[in-house]
């Protein structure tokens, strides 16, 4: 399908391509901005159907069915045992997935789109913007406000898990960029997020928009079903600061993270019970050591 997406752009022409700040703090419930949205109509494929199997290394994401046994109407009251025990049987799929030595939690986002409805509470609205969640910077601080009371690693990741609930997605799915087709140094803006302290993470990436990059989704996701998808690596040779491997030893050719975003689609109804969901993110740790610990990235 073609389908409008939201990415983020200077001002004007001539503007700064970077220092750009998301303030919620100067003037609430407004949220100001020194750059703009730039909506433009791109092509979005759906993978239901597709011999294509995107993994987290290679295109950045991967879909898993992956059935809960929680109760779905518990987690979409953000039942707190409920959470707990949806995070248990999650780490089990991480680490059959990615080989992870430990998995640490430090977030979940209720999103919820009904005729009718304000999202409040703990539920937002889905977020129809392209982003990542993370930068190098902010992962590392989460990496060390999280790292398992001070053991030392020599990699780690952040990973979205992300879940439809109650009923299959029928409009505001989530697309995920092929991160093969992005170019870090260009195509990625650090964002200062001037949000309220218990608000998440202090910087995220904006994505400028590039022609070759390629999106995907599943069409109709049920509760039955996630999508996986990077925020960061720190083994990614693609995100190592201008190209100077120097000082990060052991990087490979693996995804360093995955664009993504809600977006409307044309064809798909516009009232009723159009979209519940929970995201998890978790920080994964591997390769644990008695005696160094190899530095992550701080920068990009």
């Amino acid at each position: 399908m073609t389908a409008p997406l939201c990415y983020s752009a200077a001002l004007t022409p001539a503007g700064p391509h970077d220092g750009w700040v998301i303030d919620a703090l100067s003037n609430p419930p407004e949220i100001v901005r020194n750059f703009r949205k730039e909506e433009v109509e791109v092509t979005i494929t759906d993978l239901r159907d597709a011999a294509l199997r995107p993994t987290l290394d290679d295109m950045g994401f991967e879909y898993a069915a992956f059935p809960t046994i929680v109760d779905p109407q518990a987690i979409a009251e953000n039942s707190t045992p409920a959470l707990e025990s949806y995070q248990h049987e999650t780490t089990e799929l991480l680490k059959a997935r990615t080989g992870a030595e430990e998995v640490v939690f430090f977030d979940s986002t209720l999103r919820r789109q009904e005729t009718g409805v304000r999202p409040d509470g703990p539920n937002q609205s889905p977020h129809l913007r392209v982003h990542v969640d993370q930068t190098p910077r902010s992962a590392l601080a989460r990496a060390e406000r999280h790292g398992l009371s001070g053991r030392e690693f020599e990699r780690f990741q952040i990973v979205n898990v992300w879940r439809p609930l109650l009923y299959p997605v029928r409009n505001y799915p989530i697309a995920v960029c092929d991160y093969r087709t992005l170019d870090p140094t260009t195509d990625l803006v650090a964002t200062r997020l001037n949000f309220p302290a218990w608000l998440k993470d202090r910087e995220s990436y904006s994505v400028k928009f590039n022609p070759s990059h390629h999106w995907y989704y599943w069409r109709s996701l049920s509760p039955d079903e996630v999508v996986m998808f990077k925020c960061y690596d720190s083994a990614s040779r693609g995100l190592t600061p201008t190209g100077d491997e120097s000082g990060y030893p052991g990087l490979i050719d693996t995804a360093g993270l995955c664009p993504h975003t809600a977006f409307v689609d044309p064809a798909g109804p516009t009232t009723g019970r159009l979209r519940t969901s929970v995201e998890l993110r978790a920080l994964l740790f591997y390769h644990f050591t008695a005696d160094r610990r190899r530095t992550p990235r701080s920068s990009c």
